[in-house]
């Protein structure tokens, strides 16, 4: 069920998901009701051409001119007399069709219209007489324009109706997915607050082993403890990140401010060490603000100018996210590649995050893909994406951002991430 609260992402995807499906379903009973309407005029109008043409074929067979039918007028021209009603209406008989049908024996039918009335017309020779049967449509035409009045109004009272149900209904189908979605979170916080405990103590259990008696142990078993602390230490960073990624989505309140540009500068230049002879160079760009720390090693060179890039949120996801990037694009970039890493406050209260690679690339077919969990490569090839960019993608949406990449096999790859400004 869909609750009233604060917006966030899953909220608003739902909120989405929901308005589509009303649309859809709404769409779907206006297309059928239209489809009803549309085939219910074809038939009442099919009906009256059917009914005007018996009643015009009985008046020429069977009609006499004296006889007082309503809406029904029969001239007959013999030798140029006309026998025709008492009360019949001006401009009749039709002496175009008098003459067409001394010509031929085959009854003319025409529709003529006098001082705005609608008529339709009849001419048969009979022997050396001409028969004209002349009939009104006026009262045809008003029971079809009753016809569509009330099948716009049914249309319009089912169009309210439907978007009623269809609110309802979408409502309903949406609910267990946002339900779904709650045990999920509710799943992440409880299994990283039990997983907390455990991966302090075997934190602390291995820095305390370290500790004990350093000397005397072996080099071999140093290294090992070593690696042991910095694997439980990422470890516990990982069960952080899960539980403020819960928080955050089940409390936008829990969000503070973070400098994207300081810190993309502290990830560059954590990464220093690998980059060997590839260049990274930053440019924080916008208007006056803070300006973020730089980063200049003998492989990296940074610059940076002042620019307010705050983004409310956790800072231990986004500096996730942002590493996810700079480590992706360092490991698709010739150890000779440049990288451009761009921090820009844009229109619309937005920060965008722009990292540029002159690296490997990727075929465009796969620019949506590249974001799935171990999707496989759409072109030729074995090529695997991992889950990297997919969690990349879902912290950038966790903060209310997106993320797109374009790029091309052999000609780079630019990954630009949206945040909304702090």
């Amino acid at each position: 069920m869909l609750r009233r609260g604060k917006p966030t992402p899953e909220r608003r995807m739902l909120a989405r998901a929901a308005a589509v499906l009303a649309a859809r379903i709404a769409a779907g009973f206006l297309v059928a009701l239209a489809l009803l309407g549309f085939g219910t005029y074809r038939v009442v109008l099919a009906e009256q051409h059917t009914q005007a043409e018996q009643q015009l074929n009985y008046a020429l067979a069977y009609g006499n001119p004296a006889a007082a039918t309503p809406c029904l007028w029969l001239f007959v021209v013999d030798k140029g007399n006309v026998q025709h009603p008492q009360q019949s209406p001006a401009g009749f008989p039709l002496a175009s069709a008098v003459a067409d049908a001394r010509v031929g024996t085959t009854p003319q039918q025409t529709s003529v219209t006098i001082s705005g009335t609608q008529y339709d017309v009849v001419t048969e020779r009979q022997g050396g007489v001409v028969r004209q049967a002349v009939l009104d449509t006026w009262y045809l035409q008003a029971d079809l324009d009753h016809l569509v009045r009330a099948l716009l109004l049914v249309g319009l009272i089912g169009v309210g109706a439907a978007a009623i149900l269809a609110a309802e209904l979408a409502r309903r189908s949406i609910a267990p997915l946002a339900d779904a979605y709650a045990r999920q979170r509710r799943f992440v916080a409880d299994a990283s607050h039990e997983l907390r405990t455990p991966l302090t103590r075997l934190h602390t259990r291995a820095q305390l082993l370290l500790r004990w008696k350093h000397d005397q142990l072996p080099e071999r078993l140093t290294e090992e403890l070593h690696t042991l602390v910095r694997s439980a230490c990422e470890l516990n960073d990982v069960v952080e990140d899960l539980l403020i990624s819960a928080g955050l989505r089940s409390d936008p309140d829990r969000r503070q401010e973070v400098d994207l540009a300081a810190l993309a500068a502290e990830v560059i230049e954590a990464e220093c060490p690998r980059l060997g002879s590839r260049v990274i160079v930053m440019d924080a760009t916008g208007d006056p603000g803070l300006a973020p720390p730089g980063a200049v090693q003998e492989a990296a060179a940074i610059s940076a100018r002042e620019s307010p890039t705050t983004v409310r949120g956790a800072e231990s996801p986004l500096r996730r996210m942002v590493a996810t990037l700079i480590d992706n694009a360092i490991s698709h970039t010739e150890p000779t590649g440049r990288i451009e890493v761009t921090v820009r406050h844009s229109e619309r209260g937005i920060i965008e995050l722009e990292i540029s690679d002159d690296g490997t690339g990727f075929d465009p077919v796969d620019r949506e893909r590249i974001f799935e969990r171990f999707a496989q490569s759409g072109h030729q090839g074995s090529h695997r994406f991992g889950l990297g960019l997919a969690l990349a993608r879902e912290i950038a949406a966790d903060h209310g951002g997106t993320i797109h990449a374009v790029g091309r096999p052999g000609e780079g790859a630019t990954f630009t991430v949206r945040l909304p400004a702090a």
